[in-house]
């Protein structure tokens, strides 16, 4: 069996930047085992798993090196960007294996997608400010879809000093898929900063997360009082999202991929 793959730099108009993804362009069915030896062979921080359902729709699923994900942002603009740039396609409907539904279209140069928009309420757990090695935050909040939590630090100068115990970290987080550390901005390019940690799922520090921003979009949006927004992520490859929301349970984001890698997965 042959499958057609391509590895992809997700939120970044530059190759190793951003946060690279695994795409896997399925013309017939294969075992959850084989997806998973797949993306634990790959060791991207997600490997998609497209195929054609219909004219211009798809199914999607996610996979970590050690767990199929529910839903992923920077994978699902790595697979927009392969069909649109490979397959000829201007806009593109996916399904994840839990039913979310998100789209893709072209947008000039870059990529323009519809994500969910989620909310948050308030929480507490000291076993995360210890994991993070931090004595205090401004806001601690949890998400009921099991994206993980919004932890707020004072400034990017404290969020960039983070350095966690992963160990601790994957402890406190089980329970949900990671952390999002965050920070207001206070220069004029962008309106806020993240890191994002989810050692829980085999991500020490992811470099851009897209199903984060699903949270932190409307998180910022109620403090800054905007419904557009330029957000960056700090990690070591950094990446950049723009950010509107549309709708009560639907935000927009404008990005950009570059593909860095084409072949074949060939095995037996």
């Amino acid at each position: 069996m042959k499958i057609k793959f391509y590895l992809v730099d997700s939120f970044t108009d530059e190759a190793f930047k951003g946060n690279p993804a695994g795409v896997c362009i399925l013309h017939e069915k294969i075992s959850e085992e084989l997806m998973q030896n797949i993306a634990m062979e790959v060791n991207a921080a997600e490997t998609a798993f497209v195929e054609k359902t219909g004219e211009g729709k798809y199914s999607i699923r996610y996979f970590s090196p050690m767990v199929e994900i529910a839903f992923c942002g920077h994978a699902t603009v790595a697979s927009a960007k392969v069909l649109f740039e490979k397959f000829n396609c201007e806009e593109t409907e996916f399904e994840t294996y839990s039913g979310l539904k998100l789209s893709a279209y072209k947008h000039g140069e870059k990529i323009k997608v519809i994500f969910p928009l989620f909310g948050t309420v308030p929480y507490s757990s000291q076993g995360l400010l210890d994991a993070l090695n931090i004595s205090s935050c401004e806001d601690l909040r949890y998400c009921d879809e099991k994206l993980g939590v919004i932890l707020r630090v004072k400034d990017k100068e404290t969020l960039l000093s983070i350095k966690p115990d992963f160990e601790k970290l994957k402890s406190a987080a089980s329970e949900y898929r990671g952390v999002s550390v965050t920070a207001k901005s206070d220069d004029a390019e962008y309106d806020f900063y993240s890191r994002y940690f989810a050692p829980a799922v085999g991500i020490n520090e992811d470099p851009v997360t897209g199903s984060a921003h699903s949270m932190l979009a409307r998180y910022w949006g109620d403090i800054l009082g905007k419904k557009e927004m330029k957000a960056y992520q700090l990690s070591k490859r950094g990446g950049y999202l723009n950010l509107k929301i549309t709708g009560e349970n639907s935000i927009e984001v404008i990005c950009n991929a570059k593909i860095t890698i084409e072949g074949e997965l060939s095995f037996q």
